[in-house]
């Protein structure tokens, strides 16, 4: 008689896609072994470019050329050269 179709509405729950392909799984850790196996090469690359990305972005000191990973221990570092500059 008064029967409704109700539409079906499809929802993927696949949702952790792989950067690389685009391969898309339910779960974090299938994509991550997935990853793994099948695209070690692209992660190795990847992991190369930011060595040396942050090599080039290290903090050098002026004076005496020893580089620091953070700004504060640069900043922390020269405030031992402005010591010394003081006792001489």
């Amino acid at each position: 008689m008064g029967e409704e179709k109700r539409e079906v509405i499809f929802r993927d729950i696949r949702r952790y896609c792989c950067e690389f392909c685009g391969l898309c799984r339910s779960k974090k850790s299938l994509i991550a072994s997935h990853i793994q196996s099948h695209h070690q090469d692209e992660m190795d690359s990847r992991k190369d470019e930011a060595k040396r990305k942050e090599g080039s972005t290290m903090n050098v000191c002026e004076e005496c050329g020893v580089s620091f990973q953070k700004p504060a221990h640069l900043k922390q570092h020269m405030q031992s050269h402005s010591l010394e500059i003081e006792v001489v």
